[in-house]
């Protein structure tokens, strides 16, 4: 069995998502349905996926629960709630009553681009994540490098609850940054309660002259520390298409695993997202 882990879909008409006004974007500027991911994933053997948040309003987590309802592919939902509001999980609660619902598995709010990059660790969050622990929902850590000493407080804080690291911590392939990054990860990483996603690489690097050897380095670094029971794969669709296929970023993930035992594999490809999401 395959799952990806991270996928998104979006209407362009119906909520409003700022962060794709971004230069570069244009080729993504536009509806992404499921329909069309099915057909896209097809050849590459994905059996099941994890649909995640693409706009910080609670509408969408009534468009995720519509969809999920028509895909039985979809295991798991990952939503987005306001993690610095005091009534952010009475307001996800209010939503747990509709069809669909049964398929919320954890919560996103990413800290990748604010300027506080304590953010993440800050007083309002963590308890929010403990109370998402109480619940059984997962909390995705999107950040970026800067934002990785806070991910660790964070998940001190909250040993309970289970963590899952989007796009290894977003490095900057592109320019071969690797120091640092590896230093938070090898500390991110002694906490057993965080998987770590192997997504949202190639949007990292050079995306118009990148090769897989490329992400090598960062890929050993990821499974040195995290183990391979706790690395999953996610191909970011469609957010990837700025620099890759969907099939060109399963290619990169079967290159990255190539020297993993068949049962090892099986961990990369489904069982550490069945453990992680419990789906």
């Amino acid at each position: 069995m395959r799952i990806d882990t991270h996928h998104h879909l979006w209407d362009m008409s119906s909520l409003g998502r700022d962060w794709l006004t971004g230069d570069g974007l244009d080729p993504i500027k536009r509806n992404f349905n499921m329909d069309e991911f099915l057909i896209e994933s097809a050849d590459s053997k994905i059996d099941l996926s994890i649909l995640v948040q693409s706009a910080t309003s609670y509408d969408e987590l009534q468009e995720m629960f519509e969809v999920v309802q028509e895909h039985q592919s979809i295991a798991g939902i990952v939503a987005w709630i306001d993690m610095s509001s005091d009534d952010c999980i009475n307001r996800l609660n209010s939503h747990l009553d509709h069809p669909g619902a049964e398929k919320l598995v954890g919560i996103r709010d990413g800290a990748q681009g604010r300027t506080n990059t304590s953010w993440l660790g800050s007083e309002a969050v963590v308890s929010n994540v403990k109370k998402l622990a109480k619940l059984g929902f997962t909390f995705d850590l999107l950040v970026d490098p800067p934002h990785l000493a806070a991910s660790i407080s964070l998940v001190q804080q909250v040993p309970n609850n289970i963590f899952i690291l989007d796009h290894i911590g977003k490095p900057n392939i592109a320019k071969k940054e690797i120091s640092e990054w590896s230093t938070a990860i090898k500390e991110l990483a002694k906490s057993e309660n965080v998987f770590c996603k192997i997504s949202g690489m190639v949007t990292e690097a050079n995306w118009k002259n990148w090769e897989n050897k490329d992400f090598k380095p960062y890929f050993d670094v990821v499974l040195e520390n995290f183990g391979v029971d706790r690395i999953m794969f996610g191909s970011d669709w469609p957010v990837c298409k700025l620099a890759a296929t969907y099939e060109q970023v399963v290619q990169l993930a079967e290159f990255l695993v190539s020297e993993l035992s068949e049962n090892e594999k099986d961990y990369f490809w489904c069982k550490s997202a069945q453990k992680a999401y419990a789906i």
